[in-house]
């Protein structure tokens, strides 16, 4: 029987198979247990592109090497920060370097080891005839081939006895085998890089990897995500109240009863009581207990009034004011991009939960290293693939909603109204 189904390991495209029901039961399981993180983008063409891509190791296994060196040094120091591989560390290094020679059409652009992870950038040119998931198979082929080395599995001489039955999953070297154990956790999460900009980036977050380890072990206390913390004032009342007071929402009951609904579902709650709102953390405590703090809420009436508005509230963090804001607007990021340079303390509201693992990234990482930085969230955490238009923007995920809601507990956390600062 001819049966079109979609599975997202082939770029969510429609594919023709001769499948029993069983089958098809068996892949969507699989679909549906596999964290969306580890999902390809069906907008992205994964046979052309720059694409970063990282691998875990099974169970997060730190058997890859071992992180040395000073993160206070610079870059080419003999004492930088830097990965020492295992043997097995260094035939995932091969296994990584064969890629050009194995598939012509690609280029490799960055690698980074990690003691459970490797962090790859990768150039998959216009000549390239294969999908990027078939050559992140082969690497992680490559990659449990180099581990059975290491563990003596003569995997070579091992193979089906002629008429013998072949086991039920077949053999796939990259998740299982019956062979031996595969290195890495099956799946990997892809991130496409667009412009020269972007590029750019990705090349040094690879890089940096091993120093921001580093410096996240030295400093534990200022990179721990503290968990379900109450504030008496922030309550459902005031987070749904945000929302209808808004003049283009509230205007409209069916349509403002539905925004409300959908904040309800994303507010994060108090794991004893989920009648009671949380909140989620991470920086530098001493910057919530702050004497003073005050609120960056830019509105377009008072647009023509913004540089009164920089002006004010930049002198008052010199002052040493806290500065709270969830930095949505262009306007608000002008200031926060200021306040960066100056090395001035804020709070900034995120706009969705923190990940089991999360650190603050990009130039965060450092201003909440260096304690003059919080970053606070009371969403759950949701995956966001990156969405992009037909240019390669990428195109933002927040709502107008929750806008309001973050400006509503900026309000809160600052004690001060929106024209503190007229």
């Amino acid at each position: 029987m001819l049966i079109q189904i979609k599975i997202s390991t082939f770029a969510c495209k429609y594919v023709h198979m001769s499948l029993t029901p069983e089958q098809i039961a068996k892949i969507r399981q699989k679909e549906a247990e596999m964290p969306d993180a580890l999902k390809r983008n069906p907008l992205n063409d994964y046979n052309e592109g720059w694409f970063h891509v990282t691998l875990n190791t099974r169970d997060k296994a730190p058997v890859l090497g071992y992180l040395t060196g000073n993160p206070d040094v610079e870059d080419g120091d003999e004492n930088a920060p830097r990965c020492v591989l295992t043997e097995l560390g260094k035939k995932v290094e091969e296994s990584w370097n064969r890629n050009p020679s194995v598939y012509p059409g690609i280029e490799n652009i960055e690698f980074q080891i990690m003691p459970e992870h490797v962090h790859g950038l990768v150039h998959l040119k216009a000549e390239n005839k294969k999908h990027l998931g078939q050559i992140v198979y082969g690497f992680m082929v490559g990659c449990t081939h180099g581990y059975w080395d290491t563990l003596g599995i003569p995997w070579r001489e091992m193979t089906y006895e002629k008429g013998a039955r072949a086991p039920e999953w077949q053999d796939k070297d990259h998740t299982r085998s019956y062979r031996g154990p595969a290195l890495m956790v099956r799946g990997y999460n892809d991130v496409e890089a667009i412009g020269e900009d972007e590029i750019e980036t990705k090349r040094q977050y690879i890089r940096n990897n091993p120093r921001k380890r580093l410096i996240t072990r030295s400093k534990p206390d200022r990179f721990r995500v503290v968990r379900n913390q109450r504030s008496k004032n922030w309550t459902l009342e005031r987070a749904l109240g945000a929302v209808a007071a808004d003049p283009w929402i509230g205007r409209d009951v069916q349509k403002c009863q539905r925004l409300q609904s959908n904040i309800n579902q994303r507010l994060k709650r108090q794991l004893k009581n989920r009648n009671l709102l949380a909140i989620d953390y991470v920086g530098n405590r001493a910057l919530l207990a702050a004497e003073r703090k005050v609120s960056l809420i830019c509105h377009r009436a008072d647009t023509h009034l913004f540089e009164q508005q920089k002006a004010a509230v930049i002198q008052a963090a010199r002052e040493g004011a806290v500065v709270v804001s969830a930095f949505v607007s262009p306007k608000e990021r002008e200031i926060m991009k200021q306040l960066m340079m100056e090395q001035l303390p804020f709070i900034e509201l995120m706009d969705n939960g923190f990940s089991e693992r999360y650190k603050p990234a990009g130039k965060a990482f450092y201003s909440t290293a260096e304690n003059r930085h919080v970053q606070m969230t009371c969403w759950t955490y949701m995956y966001k693939p990156e969405q992009r238009d037909q240019n390669g923007k990428q195109i933002p995920t927040i709502s107008r909603e929750m806008c309001l809601v973050m400006n509503e507990l900026a309000r809160i956390i600052s004690g001060v109204k929106d024209d503190w600062w007229k």
